[in-house]
């Protein structure tokens, strides 16, 4: 999936423009922060609280996407003289190399998610219960899984494109 394909995917653009208001959230605030702090030495209350939620969501909700119009760095050293039967079966094995990794993230995360819902954990400023923002990152890995998927039925319709000089900046 190259050039615009995941605005044809609801999922992955629903994504894309969660982790773009996340960024901007993120930006904001920081910028807020800094200007506060100088001006009127007022720090925002909760700023760090907020960056780091931010930081979570665009981060767990960002990937999807790029994965979705196979966005990643790609190096295609082998690409030309490979038939496109081996293209898509390279391109198909990525894939499930990339689901196995993110289900590995996942199975890692379930111990510190259920510590942080029995303990109560809470943020640092606001005093947010942490264990919400767990299920916040395991939404972000369901949608990884979908883009993957997306990845693999592209692969085996067709081998993947080479990225172009100016894409593969």
């Amino acid at each position: 999936m190259r050039e615009g394909s995941e605005r044809t995917d609801p999922v992955t653009r629903i994504m894309h423009a969660i982790a773009g208001i996340a960024l901007t959230t993120m930006m904001l605030v920081v910028v807020g922060d800094i200007v506060l702090r100088a001006v009127f030495g007022v720090p925002i209350q909760g700023a760090y609280d907020v960056v780091s939620i931010a930081l979570l969501v665009m981060t767990m909700f960002g990937i999807a996407p790029v994965v979705a119009r196979r966005g990643e760095i790609v190096i295609d050293l082998a690409d030309p003289f490979l038939p496109e039967i081996v293209l898509r079966l390279l391109a198909v094995l990525a894939a499930l190399i990339g689901v196995f990794l993110f289900a590995f993230f996942g199975w890692a995360m379930i111990a510190p998610a259920l510590d942080a819902w029995r303990w109560g954990e809470r943020s640092l400023e606001l005093g947010i219960p942490k264990w919400p923002l767990w299920g916040v990152a395991f939404a972000g890995l369901v949608g990884i899984f979908w883009a993957y998927l997306l990845q693999c039925r592209l692969s085996v319709r067709k081998a993947p494109d080479a990225p172009s000089e100016e894409g593969g900046l």
